[in-house]
């Protein structure tokens, strides 16, 4: 169905691909994460939408799943969201997914489906709080990227790159989320309460302001 023709009913497909942070995993620290609160979970609310996200997953894992996972559900759209786990640096120095595997992935998910005629929704990843990262991650091996927050946000260059490019829908959940923060420091994203203890998830406030994003996207 082509993307102007999008109804706003429950047999409107959406499928929602990518890691913990479309999933709504719940992290450890954070037990008050219910499934209601999840982003995906308010839009069943409208659509017919279905929750293709898997925590741990780099866009190669994802790949291997596509075809299964979302172009077997015959979306109306999709919203994509890697990167978190693309670009944790490995112990050697290097990232999970390379930042050229990770273009090549995006892209074919962009590809394939608007050949489709999928409405395609890329989204950006959330700001890392890089105190929080460190706690899991070896700081040492990002100073060279002056840090993590720069390093994970280059991927989302990527991500607005393609967005630009295939002139499709891109959601900025970096650029929204330190903007409404105030900047995006360390104690500012950690005031804002749009990011949990790991440094990498979001809460219900941030599941909350992704939801409100992709439902005024669909919605239009």
């Amino acid at each position: 169905m082509p993307s102007s023709q999008l109804k706003t009913t429950k047999s409107t497909i959406v499928v929602a691909f990518g890691d913990s942070n479309t999933q709504g995993t719940n992290w450890k620290q954070n037990p008050a994460y219910a499934q209601s609160d999840k982003w995906v979970t308010k839009l069943q609310q409208t659509y017919g939408a279905v929750n293709g996200g898997i925590g741990g997953d780099t866009s190669v894992m994802g790949r291997a799943r596509f075809q299964k996972d979302v172009v077997s559900k015959r979306p109306d759209a999709v919203t994509i969201m890697f990167g978190t786990n693309d670009a944790v640096i490995r112990a050697n120095g290097q990232s999970r997914v390379s930042k050229a595997q990770f273009e090549q992935n995006i892209r074919y998910f962009t590809d394939t489906l608007k050949a489709k005629k999928v409405r395609v929704i890329l989204m950006t990843t959330p700001p890392v709080v890089q105190g929080l990262y460190y706690k899991r991650y070896d700081e040492n091996l990002y100073i060279r990227y002056k840090g993590a927050r720069l390093w994970h946000d280059s991927y989302n260059a990527i991500v607005r790159k393609v967005a630009k490019e295939k002139k499709v829908t891109l959601i900025d959940n970096y650029q929204n989320m330190t903007k409404f923060a105030g900047g995006a420091a360390d104690g500012k994203l950690i005031q804002s309460g749009l990011i949990d203890s790991s440094g990498t998830h979001l809460t219900p406030r941030g599941a909350e302001m992704i939801y409100q994003s992709v439902n005024r996207v669909l919605s239009k």
